[in-house]
């Protein structure tokens, strides 16, 4: 055993932090530490679950765990580097069930303990590779992981960012309560994780202050060019390059040539406001939940808040306390789940042990990984054969049904009249399943109002719903969501002869292989594009981590092997949409008759993927390049200003 470097504290004190640490994870450190299997099969049979309180250890063990764990951290190094086959034997122990031998190098990748998912050169950086250039548009969580990996490679990476910030959606959306609803120790990339969160559900100015010490710390500042916006994009076939028309905030045109491109703008980046009569006729503030007018004080006003998704959801409970009166006006109630955790900080103990302990941060972070990856995906899942009358879809989406609509019961209290109003009337996950945020005890106040109403009409100082009441408001929020399915409309993109990706789409029905590439548009990517949204649970970061390690793959073959062109096979396309059409059809997403942002108009789900994460992370962790019609390069060559 390492004795270099040993924890320097009293032994009492050590003790009274890992009594605010979680025993599972400690159990699994000590086993890590001490390179002895036994005490997890001993004990392991306590754990029932990846969550933090999924466990049934008596006080006597836990106490056991924890003062040997005292002792080894005491005497050991505990920054020792683990033993892959012990990490291996140990995550079988981790949730209480095994997990397939398959799935291991994904969890290794999340824990950092492997360089998998890194992409490097096969030998020596190529000379090819210094006159090669990738614009990559948007800075936010896509965009930081695409230029990090071209930055690392030495490949000239260039972010357009149309803010004055990185940042993205993390930047843009400021709103009373925005947070997370990914658990804060997963929600940071596999190469920069945290330590360091103040909660166990992170809210946007830590997010966005993690995002940017990200920027700062892989040195992407001076690649990002802020406060410009991508006009166009169109392939210049004769040259082989792309054409990128950009213009900054003091109006100033830019050509930009580019060998690749690739969109990070994000999915749910264009605000969506239905067309309500009267809305111009309105005489106080209204304004979208991602743009929100800091300039507004709604203390003591009357204000309505049009939606009740996930915007909605963190919103209401946050200004209903200080404003005059709430107006929740809602056209369709959404399934909520309560999380122990989701309103706690984290306990200086656990803090103290994330940071200072690294293997139980890796086995902390693995385990509120497997905690919140697709552990609801069986109750999303529709079983042909089931009957039911209850609005469900399985036994499963059942079960499921009657826990969710116990803990509605539970959180409205004397409020039982608003069961009819609040109670979803389809199947759990049709929509996004959203973390209560206090929302129910929010509708039990004295200042709070639930009006449920399809068609909203606004007068001066009021807004009229389906029922003809009025009802008197000085300000208007809309948490009403975005345009999810019209993809890639922030920017005109033109291909291969001159195609606009409108031609290939349409307005909202977009579709590419593995989300990434679209045929007729070469050397083009998409970091969350179709059907790549996690339906069953998961963090986007890892997706952005899978989308920026799959292109910067392939660039990677392009230079070495003097590649000019990658462009997608329509055939290879069209059989990947097959397979994915194949497996929407057995969600929940695509039988269910609500409404949801999932689907396009013409009830297509094109956001959501039907893979387990697992899958989709084995997907896109080596390229086939069969799937992709490749070219050499052209002798002839182009300088920028010839572009323009």
């Amino acid at each position: 055993m390492n004795t270099r470097n040993p924890i320097r504290l009293e032994r009492d004190q050590l003790l009274a932090l890992l009594e605010q640490g979680e025993v599972p994870s400690q159990l699994l450190t000590l086993c890590e530490l001490t390179g002895d299997l036994s005490p997890a099969r001993r004990w392991s049979s306590y754990i029932t679950g990846a969550s933090p309180w999924e466990h049934r250890f008596p006080p006597d063990i836990a106490q056991q765990i924890r003062g040997q764990l005292a002792t080894v951290l005491l005497t050991a190094d505990p920054d020792a580097e683990p033993d892959t086959p012990l990490v291996d034997a140990l995550i079988d122990h981790a949730i209480g069930s095994p997990i397939p031998p398959a799935e291991h190098p994904m969890l290794h990748k999340e824990m950092g303990l492997t360089e998998a998912g890194e992409v490097t050169w096969t030998a020596e950086r190529p000379a090819r590779a210094a006159a090669f250039k990738v614009v990559v548009i948007g800075a936010g969580l896509s965009g930081i992981a695409a230029a990090r990996r071209f930055h690392r490679l030495g490949i000239d990476v260039e972010v357009i960012e149309k803010s004055d910030a990185s940042g993205g959606t993390w930047h843009h959306n400021t709103y009373p309560g925005c947070g997370v609803d990914i658990a804060s120790h997963y929600f940071s990339y596999s190469f920069a994780r945290n330590p360091r969160w103040s909660r166990y559900y992170a809210k946007q100015p830590e997010i966005l202050s993690y995002l940017r010490d990200c920027v700062t710390e892989e040195g992407l500042n001076d690649r990002i060019s802020y406060n410009t916006e991508v006009l166009d994009a169109s392939w210049q076939g004769q040259h082989q390059v792309w054409r990128v028309t950009t213009r900054t905030s003091d109006g100033e045109v830019r050509h930009v040539r580019a060998n690749v491109v690739i969109s990070a703008v994000g999915l749910l980046d264009r605000p969506s406001i239905p067309s309500f009569p009267g809305l111009a006729d309105f005489g106080g503030p209204a304004f979208h939940a991602a743009e929100w007018d800091h300039s507004v004080s709604l203390d003591d006003k009357r204000v309505a808040l049009i939606g009740t998704g996930a915007s909605g959801n963190q919103i209401g409970p946050a200004i209903a306390p200080t404003v005059q009166h709430l107006t929740v006006f809602q056209r369709t109630a959404h399934w909520m789940a309560g999380v122990n955790n989701y309103a706690l900080d984290v306990t200086d103990g656990e803090k103290w042990l994330l940071e200072h302990v690294p293997a139980y941060e890796r086995w902390f972070r693995v385990r509120t990984l497997l905690s919140q990856n697709d552990t609801m995906r069986p109750a999303q899942v529709v079983d042909p054969s089931w009957d039911a009358t209850d609005g469900s879809i399985s036994a499963e989406n059942a079960q499921m049904r009657e826990e969710l609509t116990q803990y509605i019961v539970d959180e409205l209290g004397d409020r039982q009249d608003l069961l009819p109003q609040v109670l979803p009337g389809y199947p759990p996950f049709s929509k996004r399943m959203l973390r209560d945020n206090g929302w129910y005890r929010m509708l039990r106040r004295d200042n709070v109002a639930l009006a449920c109403s399809h068609n909203l009409r606004f007068e001066s100082d009021a807004i009229i719903d389906d029922d003809g009441v009025r009802h008197p408001v000085d300000a208007a929020v809309f948490a009403t969501g975005f345009e999810a399915s019209k993809m890639l409309a922030s920017f005109s993109l033109y291909g291969r002869d001159g195609a606009s990706i409108r031609d290939a789409w349409g307005d909202d029905d977009p579709r590419a292989y593995l989300g990434v590439a679209v045929p007729g548009f070469p050397n083009f990517f998409i970091m969350y594009g179709p059907n790549t949204n996690i339906g069953s649970g998961g963090s986007i970061i890892a997706q952005t981590e899978n989308w920026s390690r799959y292109i910067a793959d392939l660039v990677k073959t392009m230079v070495e092997e003097d590649l000019a062109v990658a462009e997608v096979t329509q055939q290879a396309c069209d059989t990947y949409n097959r397979s994915l059409d194949d497996r929407l059809s057995q969600m929940v997403w695509s039988v269910t008759p609500a409404g949801t942002w999932y689907r396009n108009a013409a009830g297509r789900v094109t956001t959501n993927m039907p893979w387990t994460s697992f899958e989709y992370w084995a997907m896109t962790q080596q390229v086939d390049l069969d799937a992709f019609d490749l070219t050499r390069a052209n002798t002839t060559t182009l300088s920028q200003t010839a572009l323009a």
